[in-house]
């Protein structure tokens, strides 16, 4: 499946030569609906407002930290395209900010990797 490809750090439209771009089948597909996954916090989106990761009730806050890699897991390895999940890394820092490495196997065998991601961030 092929979405609309969003560029990861601004998250705007990919327009290539004037034109929309795609993704890729795979790896690219899979690692942008991971990023929008874990991006969407429950109840922001105004079409249903029972989707997304629930920040505010369930991650932020006196939250034992299995929980949270608990639930983060679980919205990873739900993930249309994703397999299997190969790596989790979940850190907090001294400043209590948090923060999420792994990498999945998509179902079409492509590896794909997000170091980069803020827990709760914007």
């Amino acid at each position: 499946m092929r979405d609309l490809a969003l560029d990861p750090v601004t998250g705007d439209l990919v327009l290539t030569a004037g034109r929309l771009r795609l993704t890729e089948p795979g790896a690219e597909s899979v690692a942008q609906r991971l990023r929008l996954r874990l991006k969407l916090w429950h109840g922001e989106w105004f079409a249903d407002q029972t989707v997304g990761i629930p920040y505010l009730t369930q991650v932020l806050g006196k939250v034992p930290q299995s929980q949270v890699e608990a639930l983060l897991r679980a919205a990873i390895l739900s993930c249309p395209g994703v397999a299997t999940l190969l790596s989790f890394v979940f850190t907090v820092s001294p400043e209590r900010v948090a923060s999420l490495a792994f990498s999945v196997r998509a179902v079409d065998g492509g590896v794909v990797d997000i170091d980069d991601f803020s827990v709760g961030g914007a």
